[in-house]
């Protein structure tokens, strides 16, 4: 591409009203990057389906072409073992990992370390792994890891962030990394195994490229979690926090105490990894939804098209204004997973979250889709 000559007072105009949050690909400095990023983790399964995607208009649109046109600049995918029910395998991965890459944006890679979902009440190992020693799983976590990386490495999509288990406030890997009930004096274990699978990602990232996340569930009790950590002195980068109002804290001001005290008291960055808000009680299948009524919904923000876009407003000035420059971010969980087989779908193969999607019910991008090139 040739770049025609700049008179300089354009580009000092320019460079006076821009900053590097405007580009929505971030900038030549990651440390300076802000996160605008989607969990995009269904789209594996949803593009079988060839849902048809909407802008504002109605027009229709390519996802991924569509989410990096507004702003977002970083992918989630999720990762299991040996998936029981459709969800994304290696395999799956590698090929959505070479479209983001595709896009210029930045790839986060969530080990489940499980072949189901993982999360703070269920944590089982792969199958594979299940009826080993405890030495026995320090060596399956750190090959498995290991060849993962190499291979999203030999693709050149190495991710940017990895994310080591999902939502371990309780540990992961029961009962070897258990840190919950009979378990909690187990730390030490869990650490080994979350130094097992660093210590793998690092075997490929000689350059310590990529950024190590670890991900707990609730702002609230992520202090007592990072405290517990701190004696073993864990290589990471990022504390990952999940934000759902109808599970956690609704008191605003205690969610930017909490964040801010997070910031001060680790030196960690900090990644608002899965957050979420209705633009509807309203449901579009026949599965029950995860909110539905108006007690599961901050008073603050009305769950409305304009109430979900005020929420993720108020969500990333909270998260800009985190001391030091800490929070570095946030991820949007399943934005595009929307009634992809119609409104008659069941609970076996419809959605739970069409009502806090990024897009409504007649699948046309909403106004929050447009926070995401926020500065």
């Amino acid at each position: 591409m040739k770049f025609q000559k700049i008179p300089l007072f354009i580009f000092l105009l320019l460079a006076l009203s821009c900053s590097e949050n405007d580009d929505p690909n971030g900038d030549s400095n990651p440390e300076n990057k802000f996160y605008r990023g989607m969990d995009l983790s269904f789209q594996s399964e949803l593009e079988s389906y060839n849902v048809d995607y909407k802008d504002a208009n109605g027009n229709s649109v390519e996802l991924l072409d569509f989410v990096e046109s507004k702003g977002t600049n970083l992918i989630r995918l999720k990762l299991w073992h040996t998936p029981q029910d459709g969800e994304n395998s290696l395999e799956d991965v590698k090929a959505y990992a070479l479209k983001v890459k595709s896009k210029n944006m930045d790839f986060l890679l969530n080990f489940h370390y499980s072949d189901y979902w993982a999360d703070p009440g269920t944590q089982n190992p792969p199958a594979a792994w299940q009826n080993m020693t405890l030495d026995q799983v320090k060596s399956a976590i750190y090959d498995y890891t290991k060849n993962v990386i190499a291979q999203l490495n030999a693709q050149n999509t190495l991710p940017e962030i990895i994310q080591i288990g999902n939502e371990t406030d309780s540990g992961f890997l029961w009962d070897y990394g258990k840190v919950w009930n009979e378990f909690s004096n187990n730390w030490v274990n869990y650490a080994d195994l979350v130094s097992e699978a660093i210590r793998a990602v690092r075997a490929i990232d000689t350059e310590n490229k990529v950024s190590i996340m670890l991900h707990h569930s609730s702002v609230e009790n992520a202090i007592f979690f990072f405290n517990e950590l701190q004696v073993y002195n864990l290589n990471f980068d990022i504390i990952g926090l999940s934000y759902y109002p109808q599970f956690q804290i609704r008191d605003l001001n205690l969610v930017t105490s909490k964040l801010n005290e997070l910031a001060s008291t680790f030196d960690k960055d900090i990644l608002m990894v899965e957050v979420a808000y209705p633009f509807t009680l309203q449901w579009n299948d026949n599965q029950t939804n995860y909110i539905g009524s108006l007690d599961q919904t901050l008073s603050e923000f009305s769950p409305t098209p304009q109430g979900q876009k005020a929420y993720l407003e108020w969500l990333i000035t909270t998260i800009k204004n985190i001391p030091n420059n800490k929070g570095i971010g946030f991820c949007y969980w399943a934005p595009d997973w929307v009634a992809f087989n119609g409104n008659e779908s069941t609970s076996t193969n419809g959605t739970s979250w069409e009502n806090q999607c990024l897009f409504d019910f007649n699948l046309k991008a909403l106004p929050a889709t447009y926070v995401f090139n926020y500065n």
